[in-house]
């Protein structure tokens, strides 16, 4: 069973998980499980349920988490969903599972370890390629990454080049203590990131909008799903 955040979403009044992460989680062999934000049960209690959890994609992560004023570019924020994700990254550290970080998800991971987050890519970086493409076309491969040769992900993907799809304006600034780039776009936004023994893995495009037809981008969550039964085995 892997857990997934489900975020409230306040204009339809309702809890969500993607579509595409719990397809991409069914597909690698895995029970989704989702966890609304609101529940009371404590973070430490929700993860020691299941064998791993992915954080998501979503809203940009408040300033505020990681000790910074908003840039102008910044506009929607839920406090809530950071101390939230940061809660249940910690109990999932504390409990040795896996994480599979995505998107917004490798930034909160990276701030609830200690890091930074560039808040806005066009006007604090250099700036050498689009990385908001249409969030529409999620199934669209728009530019390439650069995999370090003898990381984990490189040993997911086989090769040290891969076309990902990209639609987000934040991305790793300072990389939190703990934590090792292993992928990096051609301006040098970092794409992936993961710790020392592998537990933690966080990439920065969506491979769920991509692991249906991409047998590269599947292996992700392929990956992920065995690392949480091996872990689960050992821990029984």
């Amino acid at each position: 069973m892997i857990g997934i955040i489900s975020r409230f979403m306040a204009k339809d009044n309702y809890y969500a998980s993607g579509a595409n992460y719990i397809n991409a989680v069914v597909g690698a062999g895995g029970i989704p499980i989702q966890f609304p934000i609101d529940l009371t049960e404590p973070p430490e209690t929700l993860v020691s349920l299941v064998a791993g959890i992915i954080i998501p994609g979503g809203a940009d992560v408040a300033p505020l988490s990681y000790g910074e004023q908003p840039h102008p570019k910044v506009t929607r924020t839920f406090r809530k969903n950071d101390i939230y994700e940061i809660e249940m990254i910690q109990a999932a550290i504390r409990q040795n599972k896996p994480i599979l970080a995505i998107c917004r998800g490798i930034q909160i991971l990276n701030v609830c370890l200690g890091g930074t987050l560039y808040q806005d890519i066009p006007s604090q970086t250099r700036n050498e390629i689009c990385h908001y493409q249409d969030s529409a076309a999620r199934g669209e491969m728009t530019h390439s990454i650069s995999i370090t040769e003898g990381s984990y992900l490189y040993h997911m993907i086989g090769k040290p080049e891969l076309l990902v799809n990209s639609y987000h304006h934040q991305s790793i600034k300072l990389v939190a203590d703990g934590l090792k780039v292993t992928a990096t776009a051609p301006d040098g936004i970092i794409e992936a990131v993961e710790n020392e023994d592998g537990m933690i893995i966080g990439v920065q495009w969506h491979p769920e909008s991509l692991c249906a037809f991409s047998e590269e981008h599947a292996r992700i969550f392929a990956n992920f799903i065995e690392r949480c039964q091996t872990v689960q085995t050992r821990q029984t």
